[in-house]
């Protein structure tokens, strides 16, 4: 399909390039016909005969002629060279015996290809052009004697004017194209974000119930290696969920996923195990009725409750967890409390996880209290609007978290 779509754009590119080919094609043919075909003189008693010119201007004529229908040509791909091009012919054509503004051919040519470089001669096409313009018909009229500056600056204002509002209309379409590719960038860079977050949640909590496990078993394996089997099928059975939550990820990033499978705090008994394998204690309450919890909403605060119980497993294990949640009516709290040791840093590498958790909380406007408590331990409280108004939209098929 992709390729398809490039075929027909670049074959959409093709024929806009073949216009301009074509209308200089069709120029050198009724160019030759005004050269070699006798006709009624253009201007009457003031228009020589072409038929009596020697052959050797005839020949000058020609390759003038050619030169304005390659400058036609190529006015679409190259107008600043294009309009360069027709000027000098036009210069040149004023020192022969066929000045310029009599045959149709050289005044239409240049009126095409300033028009051309003025509407898409990039950042200095608007000025080659007016030079090129004022330039060749002034040393034509002043060849001509017959200097006519009210119908050169009449054409220019007919010709130039609406140049120039299709290259302010061209303008502000590649304007366009780039506010909607920074848009594009900005939300790839905001869901790769996401989705960053995502694994963080799935993995970190998992391997912090692992490791402690893994210590606790080689500790206990030559003295108590009943109990050092027990840490290891916890190791593994803590395994298998975090490979089953990764498998969901993928599944659900190849938008073969549905917002059912997403995390919910309806369904936080894994977590709970994790940490009771670890050795801790966790007492939940819930207040309210969550199947009222819009589907971004409950998978934020899954993900807040994870990452509380994660500090809790990897900085204070052994700890009792008092987790409160109520929905209210307009929003749905947290709070997540442990009476282990007073620890400032509850989380390493830099505090990702705590940051995660204001990230979160950021995108529903909603407020996020995480901190050491006085007496000891720590805790984390946050407030996540109900509201639909909030930033964060509901999760998508890419299954990365809000």
């Amino acid at each position: 399909m992709l390729p398809a779509m490039g075929w027909l754009r670049g074959f959409g590119r093709r024929r806009r390039d073949l216009g301009p080919v074509a209308a200089g094609l069709a120029l050198f043919g009724f160019g030759s016909v005004e050269i070699y075909v006798p006709l009624a003189p253009y201007v009457e008693g003031e228009s020589p005969d072409l038929a009596a010119l020697p052959g050797g201007w005839l020949a000058v004529l020609t390759v003038l002629l050619a030169g304005y229908c390659l400058a036609v040509a190529a006015c679409g791909s190259y107008p600043r060279a294009a309009v360069v091009l027709v000027g000098v012919c036009f210069v040149a054509q004023s020192f022969t015996p066929v000045l310029p503004e009599w045959p149709v051919v050289p005044l239409l040519a240049l009126v095409v290809v300033c028009f051309a470089c003025v509407a898409v001669g990039g950042r200095h096409g608007p000025v080659i052009a007016g030079v090129s313009y004022f330039v060749s018909l002034g040393i034509e009229t002043t060849v001509a004697d017959d200097p006519d500056w009210a119908f050169i600056v009449f054409v220019a204002l007919a010709v130039m004017g609406p140049a120039y509002a299709v290259r302010m209309r061209r303008a502000q379409a590649e304007r366009l194209v780039a506010l909607a590719a920074e848009r594009e960038a900005a939300a790839r860079t905001d869901e790769r974000l996401r989705m960053a977050r995502e694994l963080h949640d799935i993995v970190s909590h998992g391997v912090a119930v692992m490791v402690l496990q893994a210590g606790a078993a080689q500790v206990m394996l030559d003295s108590d290696v009943r109990q050092a089997h027990e840490s290891l099928d916890v190791v593994q059975e803590v395994g298998r969920d975090v490979v089953t939550e990764l498998r969901r990820l993928l599944v659900i990033l190849r938008g073969e996923g549905t917002l059912e499978r997403l995390p919910s705090l309806r369904h936080i008994e894994p977590l709970l195990t994790g940490v009771r394998a670890a050795g801790g204690r966790v007492d939940v309450a819930v207040n309210g009725d969550l199947g009222r919890v819009p589907a971004a909403v409950d998978v934020s605060g899954y993900r807040v409750l994870q990452e509380a119980l994660t500090n809790a497993v990897k900085h204070a294990p052994g700890t009792t967890v008092s987790v409160a949640i109520d929905v209210g009516r307009t929003d749905l709290r947290i709070h997540a409390v442990n009476d282990g040791p007073r620890i400032v840093r509850q989380s390493d590498g830099g505090g990702l996880g705590l940051t995660g958790i204001s990230e979160r909380v950021e995108l529903f406007g909603g407020t996020a209290v995480t901190g050491p408590r006085e007496g000891g331990g720590f805790e984390v409280r946050v407030e996540l609007p109900l509201s639909g108004d909030s930033a964060a939209p509901v999760p998508s098929h890419t299954g990365a978290s809000v």
